[in-house]
């Protein structure tokens, strides 16, 4: 029922080898502890640079056996959606072909599904509840290290399920990223532009985001974990730490998360609970806080958003918890809400930019606009979240009609070099273009934009003769909950 790790193999060489254009097999740079190679798959349709990236890992822990699985099942669906223009269909949850090859045309997806193959290996060949890979410890009968704990993010600092002692199960190794496989995933981090990142792992039903070594907070930046004073193998020493992130990246993880969430019980019903990892138990030196962390620890890193996914629930057991008699299920859920997260990584404001303006200076003005500013404000923050929940159900068409796609073009430039100068004033002309666009989107688009377009249109009208600073003063002051009337979109 579940593929050995040279069935994972031959499967992904079987689609890299048949649909070469879409799909492509490589070797990662080190090979496991017993000297496996590790394989990683990349999916993308279409040319371009520049593009956003994804990475989903599955099988870190051994045991955990269907998730490997359903990456390998997952890249199929994708490339025989894209090659056939039929939709996945995943129970309850259909998602078009449209957004399907919107993701393949947009994101270089990349899959590692099997991060530790000796582990796997042992586990269907000789002890079925294995969780680490396969090390010697040296002067110790025991042996492997907990890849979910040998990440460089606090590595070592025994914070509750983080152990120094190697027969543990959660044992943290020698030294930070001492694993070979662990140091596969940092250099798929390393080499490409990766946005978005999820660990895939069972059971529980969870969606688990940073911070899994203390509570998250907003308020204080000189909490971070670069400067926290903590020893090896001792635990956080202030039991009060709490750890900051900026709140346009914790709205960003709850948002997001919250979406991974619908889109899983879209398929059967079941309720994922998404939380901050710690919530679940303290840990440090978990790939998902690393993939996130490591924008903090060196600034010149690409951020990337980290999750980690607890596919399946209590099965009444701890082995069939892990290795269900029945995955399929389980897979087809963890798979609609990975095709979510997916679809939440695209940009917007990027794809435009660099698909029909072919260049990034408007991006740049707009991200810091997003970033600097209207993220600094909970009703800044209102707008931002306003923004990505229209932008996901509405990009496929707009991309694929070209007059939409020619006028979204050139309200970009034209935002762009609006924010570009405090002191710019927005014209009557292009205040008009920008409100009928929102009107032609709400007539396009599925119903459930249109209260939100009708927003976007009400404050719109209000703006044409105002500065660029005005403009912003007032979307930083003043939420989409402000907006009142619900009228229709004039134009």
């Amino acid at each position: 029922m579940y593929r050995t790790v040279s069935q994972l193999d031959a499967a992904g060489g079987t689609l890299a080898a048949t649909y070469p254009q879409l799909c492509s097999q490589f070797v990662l740079p080190e090979p496991s502890v017993q000297g496996r190679p590790v394989n990683a798959l990349r999916l993308r349709a279409g040319g371009g640079e520049n593009r956003r990236g994804v990475l989903l890992v599955g099988g870190t822990h051994a045991r955990e056996l269907m998730n490997p699985d359903l990456l390998i099942e997952m890249a199929v669906d994708l490339v025989a959606s894209y090659v056939t223009g039929n939709d996945v269909i995943l129970d309850g949850r259909i998602w078009p072909a449209a957004d399907v090859k919107l993701i393949l045309e947009t994101i270089d997806l990349y899959l590692l599904p099997c991060v530790n193959p000796d582990g796997r290996h042992h586990v269907m060949t000789v002890d079925g509840l294995w969780r680490k890979n396969r090390r010697d410890n040296p002067g110790t009968a025991c042996d492997g290290v907990d890849l979910n704990r040998n990440a460089d993010l606090l590595w070592g600092v025994t914070e509750g399920q983080t152990s120094c002692a190697p027969c543990a199960d959660t044992y943290c190794g020698p030294s930070a990223v001492s694993e070979p496989e662990s140091r596969n995933v940092r250099h798929l981090l390393d080499a490409y532009a990766i946005d978005c990142f999820a660990d895939v792992h069972s059971y529980s039903e969870l969606v688990l985001h940073p911070w899994g070594h203390a509570p998250t907070q907003t308020g204080d930046a000189t909490k971070r974990f670069t400067t926290l004073p903590a020893a090896t193998c001792q635990p956080i020493t202030n039991p009060a730490y709490a750890e900051y992130m900026i709140a346009r990246d914790l709205m960003r993880f709850e948002t997001v998360g919250d979406r991974i969430v619908q889109a899983i019980q879209d398929v059967r019903g079941r309720h994922y609970t998404r939380q901050t990892g710690v919530k679940l138990y303290p840990t440090t030196g978990t790939l998902s806080d690393y993939a996130y962390g490591r924008h903090i620890a060196d600034s010149s890193r690409r951020k990337t958003y980290g999750f980690t996914i607890e596919t399946g629930p209590w099965q009444g057991n701890v082995a069939d918890s892990f290795h269900p008699a029945n995955p399929e299920p389980i897979k087809r859920e963890a798979e609609s809400g990975l095709l979510a997260l997916i679809q939440q990584c695209i940009c917007a404001i990027e794809l435009i930019g660099w698909r029909l303006l072919g260049r990034d200076t408007e991006i740049r003005a707009l991200r810091r606009v997003r970033d600097e500013l209207l993220g600094s404000t909970e009703e800044g923050r209102g707008w931002i979240a306003l923004f990505e929940r229209v932008q996901t159900p509405l990009l496929a068409i707009v991309v694929e009609d070209q007059d939409l796609a020619g006028r979204a073009a050139r309200l970009l430039a034209d935002a762009g070099n609006q924010v570009s100068d405090d002191r710019a004033v927005l014209t009557p002309e292009v205040a008009g273009a920008a409100r009928q666009f929102v009107n032609d989107l709400a007539e396009r688009g599925p119903t459930e934009v249109r209260p939100d377009l009708r927003t976007v249109g009400e404050r719109l009208a209000g703006f044409a003769g105002l500065s660029t600073a005005e403009i912003l003063h007032s979307l930083m002051q003043h939420g989409p909950d402000d907006v009142h009337g619900s009228g229709p979109l004039n134009v």
